[in-house]
């Protein structure tokens, strides 16, 4: 019996498929999703050939130890953004020298993200990060080719969804995330 669903398999084999013809590698930082990106990724066989690494770091003190954060974000904290998810992705990228690096940072439940931004229904709501590649995409189209892709979007799941199908659903879409764009910077 697996654990993870057919959908993060199919994601993950798509991906890693890509990153090892393209000869380019892979690091994930996760907060909710608690490794289940990395864990699919991980889950294909020959993933060693582009896998540089992944984190879960749970906890916002584990950011601080191994994602870069300060105690200054740690103090300025008002729950997940996509630009927390970006600084996540820039830092670990850097530290793993992974072509690319997708994060996340979201609720699940039964927190509610409202509690910091009064915009977001939830619990089931979070922010991807994603850096690397071959150029800037995002809402302004193509930039320099060498600045690496900075780019981030957001979902809030339709509830009511448990915690674990929260995690779930946004391990499947940080990786649908991730294959989309691999998928476009490949006919640049």
């Amino acid at each position: 019996m697996s654990f993870l669903t057919p959908t993060l398999k199919l994601l993950a084999s798509e991906i890693a498929s890509l990153l090892i013809l393209r000869n380019e590698t892979l690091s994930i930082a996760e907060t909710a999703c608690g490794g289940l990106m990395s864990a699919a990724i991980l889950s294909v066989p020959g993933t060693s050939k582009c896998f540089q690494g992944g984190m879960a770091a749970y906890s916002l003190e584990s950011r601080i130890t191994f994602l870069g954060w300060t105690k200054e974000d740690l103090e300025n904290y008002r729950g997940p953004t996509e630009q927390i998810a970006l600084n996540l992705a820039l830092h670990l990228r850097s530290t793993l020298s992974s072509t690319w690096c997708l994060s996340e940072s979201g609720i699940c439940g039964p927190t509610r993200p409202d509690v910091w931004r009064k915009e977001i229904k939830g619990p089931g709501y979070c922010a991807y990060g994603l850096v690397g590649g071959r150029g800037v995409v995002g809402a302004e189209g193509k930039g320099d080719a060498s600045v690496p892709l900075q780019t981030s979007k957001e979902i809030d799941v339709p509830q009511p969804k448990t915690r674990e199908e929260n995690m779930v659903a946004f391990a499947e879409e940080g990786l649908r995330f991730l294959l989309d764009t691999l998928k476009a910077q490949s006919v640049q």
